[in-house]
């Protein structure tokens, strides 16, 4: 073999040993592309492996879930049907109840049309109560010598049932405008205080009895002249709770200086949500004046009224002379023989009146509401 082709052979040598180193440089990056491939095909099935897995945790939990839900729509579903049956129970009670309220409600009402008053229709709501021999009832205020249902002679009989039967129903206020119903033992507290309960006309001269709820009407009325109309009193200070001083003039003639009985036309006002009139008159020589209030007993005692009489030219201070009064309003309620207030006779008040070529006079008032504590003290 000559040099040349020695040369040629080697230089294939050459050749196919980079072919040779080529190739396994190739089949080394084909390795690492396979063993990478590899090992994404093993990432791949772990993730398959842990979805599957997780799939079937979470499905052992909706099944849970779904059995937790199953049980308690099973428990929901005992309940409504206990409730159910509780309700149909209640429901037969209730009946049960209305029947024997109906029927206690017509034992009532025939006991009730039995006493009830031929004369006046009313039920009475105290004893006794008067009966006649036959057994028919007549109220104590409608009474006469004979029956009026069957005409024998009353005589003195008194029913002990009827007494029974009236102590143990409802009774219906006795006045108009009313018509709230009240055991028997409420009746008689409820109409000292009912809103509606008759009161007497404040004006010593006005003989009118009329519901409380229709005295300030009664009073506003032109025709009536009793009053000068009301007027509406604010508080001085929201915090201390005493209106502004008020004052009245007044004047005294010849006339009725000189007589016993004097009636002025009252004032009447409303301070708060109460009312009240200043009542001013002379009786007996004596000089009265009353604030009347047109609430309870109860309610005007947390009420307080400063009352001076003065000469008409001057202030309450600055008169020389003054008459004072501070204390509570007098109710409605109370009987005018019992009224109180400020008294003063006539030698005192000619004092005031001589100051003046007419005898003018001034009332001053002013009322304000005692603190709850202080009335509880």
């Amino acid at each position: 073999m000559g040099p040349k082709r020695i040369k040629i052979v080697k230089e294939k040598e050459v050749n196919y040993e980079e072919e040779v180193a080529a190739l396994k440089t190739a089949l080394e990056d084909k390795n690492e592309v396979i063993e990478t491939m590899e090992n994404d095909r093993k990432k791949q099935e772990e993730t398959i492996d842990n979805l599957k897995l997780m799939k079937e945790v979470e499905g052992d939990n909706d099944k849970r879930e779904i059995n937790n839900l199953k049980r308690k729509l099973s428990e929901s579903k005992n309940i409504v049907d206990q409730k159910e049956v509780e309700g149909d129970k209640d429901k037969r009670e209730i009946n049960n109840l209305e029947k024997k309220l109906r029927e206690s409600k017509n034992i009532v009402d025939q006991l009730k049309e039995k006493i009830e008053c031929p004369v006046c229709f009313e039920i009475p709501q105290t004893g006794p109560v008067p009966v006649c021999p036959n057994g028919h009832f007549v109220c104590n205020e409608c009474k006469g010598d004979a029956c009026p249902t069957c005409r024998v002679g009353m005589g003195d009989g008194k029913s002990l049932l009827a007494v029974t039967v009236i102590e143990n129903i409802d009774h219906r206020c006795k006045f108009v405008d009313c018509g709230e119903i009240f055991p028997h033992d409420r009746i008689e507290e409820h109409a000292e205080v009912c809103g509606h309960r008759t009161v007497s006309c404040p004006h010593s001269r006005c003989n009118v009895k009329v519901g409380l709820s229709k005295l300030l009407g009664h009073l506003n009325d032109v025709l009536v002249d009793c009053s000068f109309g009301s007027d509406r009193i604010e508080n001085v200070s929201l915090v201390d709770k005493v209106s502004a001083v008020q004052t009245l003039n007044f004047s005294a003639s010849e006339m009725s200086r000189k007589g016993k009985f004097v009636s002025y036309k009252l004032h009447t006002f409303a301070y708060e949500d109460i009312s009240f009139c200043i009542k001013v008159g002379k009786r007996d020589w004596l000089y009265h004046f009353y604030c009347v209030m047109f609430a309870a007993e109860e309610v005007c005692s947390e009420y307080k009224i400063e009352m001076t009489v003065h000469e008409r030219n001057a202030t309450s201070d600055d008169s020389v002379v003054t008459f004072k009064f501070c204390g509570k309003p007098c109710s409605i309620d109370i009987d005018e023989k019992e009224i109180y207030g400020l008294k003063i006779d006539k030698t005192g008040m000619e004092q005031i009146l001589n100051k003046s070529r007419n005898g003018a006079f001034s009332v001053s008032f002013s009322i304000r509401k005692i603190p709850t504590l202080l009335i509880t003290m």
